[in-house]
């Protein structure tokens, strides 16, 4: 299968390619985004563990949940809590159909090994799957960048379950691994949203954007599976409008707006203190637990010339953790399609392999 040839243009100080949606290059190659760019604020890690002393809860069995999904970030977030900070957490799990193997065992490990109970869940009747199955049709029919997101939309339901099971154990404090640099601000600017937006404007231009795109490809508005989509928007994650009116009580962490992402220690830790492990023939150790990221790579290749993996790496650029040569090396090897994760995940939702041909 022949790959298109797409804008090799990057920027001169980032990985960013020039088919990046909004990207402009100057006269000397440097993008838009480099020349606005405004270093990530953290909060301090005394104010979290303020958060967290203020979560504990000593009438209740647990002090938090904490979301795993078997992925580097989840499985820190759980180390960090559980060991370092002292917490008694509760590991949640949304049993994905399409979790790697490998990510499986990895949930496996780390909660025998920090002694940690686990709650998993699933959704009936394959639900998860039939929806998958719609979109990835809906999506061929009429390709659009914008709607790439849409092909997650089964783990988008899961917020509603998480806070029920919170409200069930009467815990009030949900941690996730949230990372500022992962927040791929594309997928917003190509439904319209602009960059900088406060919450009400981006939820609202969204939706609009959504229904934009849905009216120009009826197949995402099956009725079948519409209650489950506007769920998905209500409930997408934790500062959802549903989640915010529903879970309005409980108190929402994101890790790295505390303490400063650093991979090598993020992996060396989890390797050592829980047996981690990534798959052997993995591109990327980053997002390799759930895989329908395979499929979105390709989409997103396909469209853009680039996928989420380029724009969190021009990121890390730009705030000095990685640098630009090393970026770009990283991308060569991580970007390349994984046909076989792919093939094996269409025949699963019973989509014809051929498919895939339709894009060139």
């Amino acid at each position: 299968m022949s790959e298109p040839a797409p804008d090799r243009r990057h920027c001169s100080r980032c990985p960013l390619p020039a088919t990046s949606p909004l990207v402009t290059l100057d006269r000397d190659g440097e993008c838009n985004f480099c020349h606005h760019h405004r270093p990530v604020e953290l909060a301090r890690e005394g104010e979290l563990t303020t958060l967290l002393e203020d979560a504990r809860n000593p009438r209740g069995r647990y002090d938090c949940i904490v979301n795993i999904s078997g992925g580097r970030v989840s499985a820190f977030t759980l180390l960090k809590v559980a060991k370092d900070y002292r917490m008694r957490v509760l590991a949640v799990n949304y049993a994905n159909p399409f979790t790697d193997e490998t990510a499986r065992l990895n949930i496996d490990r780390m909660v025998k090994k920090l002694g940690v109970e686990l709650v998993q869940f699933n959704f009936r009747r394959q639900l998860h799957e039939r929806i998958l199955r719609n979109n990835i049709l809906a999506w061929f029919r009429n390709p659009s960048p914008a709607m790439v997101p849409v092909i997650c939309i089964g783990c988008k339901i899961i917020w509603p379950r998480i806070l029920r099971i919170a409200r069930h154990h009467r815990i009030r404090c949900i941690i996730n691994g949230g990372n500022p640099y992962e927040y791929t601000s594309f997928k917003k600017e190509l439904l319209g949203v602009a960059s900088g937006s406060d919450l009400v404007t981006s939820y609202s231009r969204n939706i609009f954007g959504l229904l934009k795109e849905g009216f120009r490809n009826w197949r995402y508005l099956n009725p079948r599976y519409l209650p489950q989509t506007v769920l998905g928007y209500l409930f997408g994650n934790q500062y959802a409008p549903g989640s915010r009116l529903y879970g309005g009580d409980i108190k929402r962490i994101d890790l790295f707006h505390y303490i400063p992402w650093r991979e090598e220690e993020v992996i060396d830790r989890i390797r050592a203190e829980l047996d981690w492990e990534c798959p052997a023939d993995a591109n990327s150790s980053w997002r390799f637990d759930c895989r329908i990221g395979h499929l979105k790579d390709f989409m997103y290749l396909k469209t853009l010339g680039m996928t989420e993996k380029d724009d969190f790496y021009a990121k890390l650029v730009r705030e000095g953790e990685v640098e630009r040569t090393e970026a770009l090396r990283r991308l060569e090897v991580e970007n390349r399609i994984r046909y076989d994760h792919i093939t094996d995940l269409l025949r699963q939702v019973n989509v014809p392999v051929g498919i895939l041909d339709t894009l060139g």
